[in-house]
């Protein structure tokens, strides 16, 4: 049994989801009963000695690294040493990896891995901002490893999360917070198992796997497969969670209407992007103009977009499409920041009529040429 996946997940989640909303309309907190339920949901789906293992060790190792860092950051505020903890975090991420292009790691494997990785060192980030003070293994533990967004997102924040799954609705409240939960489950299913597979199954599948028209046929279908097939999984997320009390944010904004690369990653896999921006992006470019790393200022936007993105491509995998893929949003990223600071027609095109029109056909190509990257078919 997979997350999300099957008849058979489905009833076990509406079993379980059941008693929440009976607790929730009768004004219970639902951190705990989501807690039991999460750990009995990951219990199911990880199937083996070998997952349950692995996701154990994981659990371990993050647990431990972000308690004792909350002690040492008490006491030791150097940057040095939240980047000893944050190496440390980040191994199991490496190890899966790297367990995709050598055997010598092969040996663990863990689902979500990538998502429940971010999320505690977004922890570790902000406890050395001095953001978050204290850490409750309870807390830290139902964040983490909260199930709905184990395996494809969204990447939530401690705080926004801890805040929800403290606070205690009214009935109204709460019953609200069911509707739309049970309205984006059964929009993310059809978008999901409807559209998406319908898409694979009468587009994609039948398609040889060489030959120019054949890829570009590839290049579109892929585009709209993956829109439905990834929005659809974290609507279904995202609803579930609404049931259990947690406002998790939405992570697709019909990014197919941008009209830059800009704005198309502010509209697709939002959880993922606003992570890098924060994480990545800003901190790099702060230290660079704080330390004079460039005579020109805008040299470290540019310096930084690369490394946000190519951060992306290894965050999903280190084959050659992977990197290739970030490397090339980092290009455009550039290119747009240039376009915007060089040009001055280029923010009115973006406002008009026509000219809007022809830059959501535009960026809609750009990013579609990216997933053919992503997909491996080109490389």
């Amino acid at each position: 049994m997979d997350l999300y996946e099957g008849l058979g997940f489905f009833l076990l989640l509406a079993a379980l989801l059941l008693p929440a909303v009976v607790l929730g309309l009768c004004g219970v907190r639902l951190k705990w009963y989501g807690l039991a339920v999460t750990i009995a949901i990951l219990l199911v789906t990880f199937r083996g000695w070998q997952a349950k293992a692995c996701l154990a060790a994981f659990y371990i190792l993050e647990l431990v690294c972000v308690e004792v860092y909350a002690q040492v950051r008490a006491r030791c505020d150097k940057r040095p040493v939240l980047w000893i903890f944050l190496l440390v975090a980040l191994t199991p991420l490496c190890m899966v990896k790297l367990g995709t292009v050598t055997d010598a790691f092969d040996f663990f494997r863990l689902v979500g891995v990538s998502y429940m990785t971010f999320r505690s060192v977004q922890v570790l980030i902000e406890i050395y901002d001095g953001l978050i003070k204290d850490v409750g293994i309870a807390d830290f533990s139902y964040f983490l490893l909260f199930f709905p967004s184990v395996s494809s997102g969204p990447i939530d924040r401690y705080r926004r999360f801890l805040k929800d799954v403290e606070a205690k609705p009214t009935r109204e409240e709460y019953a609200e917070l069911v509707r739309r939960g049970i309205w984006k489950l059964v929009t993310g299913a059809a978008m999901n198992f409807g559209v998406g597979n319908f898409l694979y199954a009468h587009w994609l599948a039948p398609l040889p796997e060489s030959g120019f028209l054949a890829s570009v046929s590839y290049m579109y279908g892929y585009a709209f497969f993956l829109f439905f097939n990834f929005a659809g999984y974290s609507l279904m997320a995202v609803g579930t969670a609404y049931i259990l009390g947690v406002k998790m944010p939405d992570n697709f904004n019909m990014p197919f209407i941008s009209v830059d690369m800009k704005d198309f990653w502010s509209r697709w896999h939002i959880s993922l992007s606003t992570w890098l921006r924060d994480f990545v992006y800003t901190r790099f470019c702060t230290a660079a103009l704080r330390g004079k790393w460039f005579k020109d200022r805008r040299t470290a936007s540019y310096i930084g977009y690369v490394i946000t993105m190519l951060t992306m491509g290894v965050w999903h995998g280190l084959t050659p499409a992977y990197i290739l893929y970030g490397a090339y949003h980092g290009v455009l990223m550039c290119l747009n920041e240039i376009a915007d600071l060089r040009w001055k027609r280029f923010k009115q095109i973006k406002r008009s009529g026509v000219g809007q029109v022809v830059m959501v056909i535009i960026t809609f190509h750009l990013f579609s040429f990216g997933l053919l990257i992503f997909s491996g078919r080109i490389i």
